[in-house]
């Protein structure tokens, strides 16, 4: 039910909807909690904020109690991708009453290849060098710290014109980006942001996506290299 739900209402590529916990394992006993997770890019929330404000109505509807809930410390990366937010800024820890953060033991296993310092330091030196270049990763940069600008506000201007000089340059922004995309892709440049949606020839580049796959290989290629010398 909650996946045909899901299913209509207008996404995209950019947010899916998971399920997590006991829910996503399966196992869910008699009377448990669902765990749901609603996961998107960063750029994203503003176009698919009514629609999930929507979908959680219907989640009301059938008698389903929306709580929320979030890690106290999630896991820490060995790799850092940019973030608008420092780690454990948002989740658990902000609340009132936050449980202290605890390890649990370490399970027994049986590790497979060698994930050791000095290589996790090879792969966050190239991925720094790479991103620092990158026209996407330039871009969020950009939104980061005008997040960061106006995280703190606490209020809002109601005055008609400054609010549509907003808007407007967020549409500028958004149209001049997509534009430098579409001439990269050997593509027409359009007048407005509402010709783009009209046409589906232009791709949306996913830069998270790729430089996790650039890590993989750079991964792959420092145990080759390692392995042939070995020989």
């Amino acid at each position: 039910m909650i996946s045909l739900a899901w299913l209509q209402f207008d996404w995209d590529d950019g947010i899916c909807l998971l399920a997590v916990g006991g829910y996503g394992r399966g196992e869910l006993h008699p009377h448990s909690d669902i765990d749901l997770l609603i996961l998107m890019r960063a750029d994203h929330a503003a176009r698919h904020k009514k629609s999930i404000e929507q979908f959680l109505t219907f989640l009301w509807d059938i008698q389903l109690k929306i709580g929320h809930s979030t890690q106290l410390k999630g896991v820490t990366p060995d790799v850092r991708f940019p973030s608008a937010l420092e780690a454990g800024e948002y989740g658990e820890s902000e609340e009132e009453n936050a449980l202290p953060w605890d390890k649990v033991p370490v399970a027994q296993y049986s590790t497979l290849g060698n994930i050791n310092p000095m290589l996790i330091n090879n792969l966050d030196v190239k991925h720094k060098e790479r991103i620092s270049k990158d026209v996407e990763f330039s871009y969020i940069y950009q939104d980061i710290t005008e997040f960061k600008k106006h995280h703190k506000d606490k209020t809002i201007s109601l005055v008609e014109s400054e609010r549509i000089a907003s808007r407007e340059d967020d549409d500028k922004r958004a149209l001049d980006r997509a534009n430098a995309r579409r001439i990269h892709q050997g593509l027409a440049a359009v007048k407005s942001l509402d010709d783009i949606e009209k046409t589906d020839d232009s791709k949306l580049p996913d830069p998270f996506l790729d430089e996790t796959a650039y890590i993989t290989l750079d991964m792959a290629d420092v145990e080759k290299i390692a392995k042939t010398n070995s020989e």
